[in-house]
């Protein structure tokens, strides 16, 4: 019986469900390969981007009989695996299992954990027997009663980071500013706690970049966060406008970061803080493609570069190259606020701002429909209302360019607020 070439795409994280459409036509065009999409649960786009979905659970203690379901699915459809591509933090886990299975180019399960929980990355590198001269470990702790927690945000001075220790998309973060906030973050936390919680000292006055990396290239991305109780991504340059010796110790620190982890895999998303004293630290390690577009900006910014290929060559042939991609020019992204919380009432024509504003428009996107319930608060990356992206050769001309337009577009979104008891406002 005739069997049809196949790469296993595993799950997605929030709103990556467009991304998936990319891969699918790289490996028909690269490979002629179907692209099978594995998720937990099955949501409304999927079998839109995907030539075959499967369902299947990514949790630790089910990897062994969701490989088990996956291989017995594949096989009875005829199907021949040639690749596997972990696509969100829980499904490095099962992707590395699968390749695993297959003899296929990935990662150990062992060694995907760390890229699934924070604190396992923790213990990696507070036993690493070297690091970098300018890297500096940052001190957590698992977190497992409310008790627990008001005990070590008094030990750290009564301020802290708070996160679960296995989510992505800023979901969950937040800083806690004094012990008597702990009890209300902890409350917040209730969704993530099986997954468990990580505390971390609050690490301040720092500017924030992830290092990049796929099949063997890599580059420094420039991250902008969200003031205030939480800590949600905004605006993401590509690449990092650095001083040599200041990107010299970013990619030293993404590396070694890599390094505690794995060396075979293809993907990394390793965020870093650059201290104000010049000395790097681990915000986390993702050993998936980093998200809010960040590869898009990358194929944009440098000359004859394909992150999204170069994935897909690597995860069906192993292949590697180490060379690093050449810059054009600044490539940014920025995420729109609503002005209000409420229903999104009215929402200006973004092209005709950016003619106006004599701004060259690489792509917007509203990510929310009118009547869409909306909030001012930013709590993570789901908070925001839609994106912009911008092409410059100069940075300040990029950097001036995202802020006027995000501000023109936000300064004209209307909500409708809605009327709330007096004791639930806040």
């Amino acid at each position: 019986m005739n069997t049809t070439s196949c790469v296993v795409v595993v799950g997605y994280n929030g709103n990556r469900v467009h991304d998936i459409q990319k891969l699918r036509d790289l490996c028909k065009t690269l490979y002629n390969a179907r692209l099978i999409l594995v998720v937990e649960q099955i949501q409304a786009d999927d079998d839109q981007v995907a030539d075959h979905v499967c369902t299947a659970s990514m949790a630790p203690q089910d990897i062994a009989d969701s490989v088990d379901l996956l291989v017995g699915c594949l096989s009875a459809d005829c199907w021949k695996l040639v690749g596997v591509l972990p696509f969100s933090d829980r499904g490095v886990l099962l992707g590395a299992a699968l390749a695993t299975h297959f003899g296929l180019p990935g990662i150990t399960p062992g060694e995907a954990r760390a890229g699934l929980d924070k604190q396992i990355f923790r213990k990696l590198e507070a036993a690493a027997d070297t690091a970098p001269e300018d890297y500096r470990p940052v001190f957590s702790a698992r977190i497992e009663s409310l008790g627990e927690l008001r005990q070590r945000v008094v030990e750290l001075g009564g301020r802290a980071f708070i996160k679960p220790a296995c989510e992505g998309a800023s979901r969950g973060c937040r800083v806690i500013h004094h012990p008597s906030e702990c009890d209300e973050a902890w409350q917040a936390l209730k969704p993530y706690r099986e997954g468990g919680i990580v505390l971390e000292e609050l690490i301040q006055n720092a500017r924030e970049y992830s290092w990049d990396y796929v099949a063997g290239s890599t580059w420094v991305t420039e991250k902008t966060t969200t003031e205030g109780a939480y800590r949600a991504e905004i605006q993401q340059v590509v690449p990092a406008p650095l001083a040599a010796d200041v990107q010299a110790r970013l990619a030293a620190a993404g590396r070694h970061m890599s390094g505690l982890v794995s060396l075979e895999n293809g993907a990394y998303h390793n965020e870093i803080f650059l201290r104000r004293d010049g000395l790097t630290s681990a915000v986390e390690t993702n050993m998936r493609p980093g998200g809010m577009h960040i590869w898009d900006l990358a194929r944009l910014a440098f000359v004859d570069f394909d992150p999204w290929e170069r994935w897909v060559r690597w995860a069906v042939e192993g292949k590697v190259d180490y060379q690093d991609p050449v810059a054009r020019g600044y490539c940014g992204i920025r995420l729109l606020r609503a002005p209000a919380g409420g229903l999104l009432r009215f929402v200006p024509d973004i092209q005709s701002l950016a003619r106006e504003l004599n701004i060259e428009l690489v792509e917007a996107v509203y990510a929310k429909r009118l009547s869409d319930s909306v909030t001012a608060l930013v709590k993570d990356n789901t908070s925001f209302i839609g994106h912009i992206v911008l092409f410059s050769e100069d940075y300040g001309q990029l950097s001036d360019n995202l802020l006027r337009l995000a501000e023109a577009i936000e300064s004209r979104v209307e909500v409708t607020c809605l009327a709330v008891p007096a004791r639930a406002v806040g």
